[in-house]
């Protein structure tokens, strides 16, 4: 498959809900990831116990559950991120390939004109928002997950992902997490001009 298509495949399954862009933080490197929101629960135990105390789930289901959870691991840990990497079957992307991504087919007049748009939209307009504006956000990230400092915040709004984080995790839906990356792995910088403003 060409760079073309890879990235309209991509775009596709991002516009119809069935990925999500996480940054994963792990030994001070930043990893970009496509996949499943599903796939980015850090502990899905508590959810599980609830659906057994709910009647949703049988006891005796539990095991054969929690081994069908995002290939076996019910607990994401920096210990065993790789080992969902490969057994998800996905790719951490290089901050080059999401810059490409999140450019595709723009032209550095195309990135100007559309970023001063979003500045005057946020400061002074109260019209409706361009169509184009979620077409741009969603390629940036969803989910912060830093496994060295144990923060986990998403911009999943109608979910509450936080509720299955580790207790010792600072954990929060937040949309200002982009601030958390250093200015080196944003992708969303360009130019000068910080696309991180198409969350506020």
């Amino acid at each position: 498959m060409d760079l073309a298509a890879d990235h309209k495949k991509i775009h596709d399954l991002l516009f119809n809900g069935e990925v999500d862009i996480a940054v994963f933080v792990l030994d001070g490197k930043h990893y970009y990831v496509i996949d499943s929101k599903d796939n980015y629960c850090i502990d899905v135990r508590p959810e599980y116990d609830a659906y057994i105390q709910n009647g949703w789930l049988k006891p005796e289901q539990l095991d054969d559950a929690l081994n069908s959870f995002s290939g076996g691991i019910p607990l994401l840990d920096k210990n065993n991120f790789f080992e969902y990497i490969k057994i998800a079957d996905v790719k951490c992307f290089t901050k080059s390939w999401m810059h490409a991504f999140f450019i595709h087919n723009k032209t550095k007049e195309d990135l100007c004109s559309f970023y001063s748009y979003v500045e005057n939209f946020l400061s002074t307009s109260n019209e409706k928002v361009s169509l184009e504006w979620d077409t741009w956000r969603l390629r940036l990230p969803k989910f912060y997950i830093n496994f060295d400092k144990k923060i986990y915040q998403h911009t999943d709004w109608d979910r509450d992902h936080e509720n299955l984080v580790p207790s010792n995790w600072s954990f929060q839906k937040n949309n200002m997490f982009g601030l958390l990356v250093p200015d080196k792995e944003q992708y969303w910088i360009i130019d000068g001009m910080n696309f991180w403003k198409l969350k506020m």
